[in-house]
């Protein structure tokens, strides 16, 4: 059994790595698609600035043309005047005059506000374009490195598992199922050694009887505490004794 569990001790050196490099993988992964939600924020931004530039837009034209409309009207009933002699008729003329001086006021007033508006969306949508062009220059330097070391990663992930693989086949198929449920359940630490009595997995002091069975390594031991499977050493040139 002791031999057994010294092979599991490496393999889980070899399993350690693969988790790590599981891990860093991960957060490379995460980093890219973070980039990219940024990115594509970024833009869903400004396609919902020009939107609404495009609205503004439209309605400038349409005060522009009422504008121009009214104005026109303006005119004719200017030059009608010229060609009335009733006073009331004058009157009422002018008076329909001044009424479109003062909604073409208002108009020219609200005209306005949209051309300010539309100018500070048109600043906003070009910093906006200056920021992304930038974080997207950016972005592809960095995603070059990051896809790099991902790959670094998924290559060295391939030659563990060939070793992992190897080392596999020489274990019991009930202890290798045992160690991977402790495996996944304990963080990655299934097989922990125990020294002067003290399980180096949870750190509760083990059991006389127990650590002397363990020092044996006649059959598989847990720690009563954390069901890790317990391992022991022997330091260099001393015996093992029961």
């Amino acid at each position: 059994m002791r031999a057994q569990i010294e092979v599991l001790a490496a393999l889980q050196i070899i399993d350690r790595e693969i988790r790590e490099h599981a891990a860093v993988k991960q957060g490379l992964l995460g980093e890219l698609q973070e980039k990219q939600r940024l990115i594509q924020e970024r833009k869903q931004e400004i396609e919902a600035l020009t939107a609404a530039c495009a609205v503004k837009e439209k309605l400038r034209l349409e005060k522009d043309k009422l504008l121009h409309d009214e104005s026109q009207k303006a005119t004719d009933k200017r030059m009608r005047m010229n060609r009335i002699k009733n006073v009331k008729e004058l009157q009422a003329l002018q008076r329909e005059i001044d009424q479109i001086r003062q909604t073409n006021s208002e108009a020219e007033e609200e005209l306005l506000n949209i051309m300010v508006e539309i100018d500070g969306l048109k600043g906003e949508i070009k910093a906006k374009q200056e920021t992304l062009l930038a974080a997207q220059q950016d972005w592809q330097q960095k995603q070059e490195g990051l896809q790099a070391q991902i790959a670094g990663i998924e290559q060295a992930v391939d030659k563990a598992s060939i070793g992992r693989q190897r080392i596999a086949q020489e274990i019991d198929a009930s202890l290798m199922s045992r160690y991977e449920l402790i495996f996944s359940r304990r963080g990655g630490s299934a097989v922990v050694e125990v020294a002067a009595g003290i399980c180096q997995g949870c750190y509760m002091n083990i059991p006389p009887q127990l650590w002397n069975e363990i020092i044996r390594s006649e059959k598989l031991n847990l720690c009563p505490s954390c069901q890790r499977i317990l391992h022991y050493k022997a330091p260099e040139g001393q015996e093992k004794t029961a």
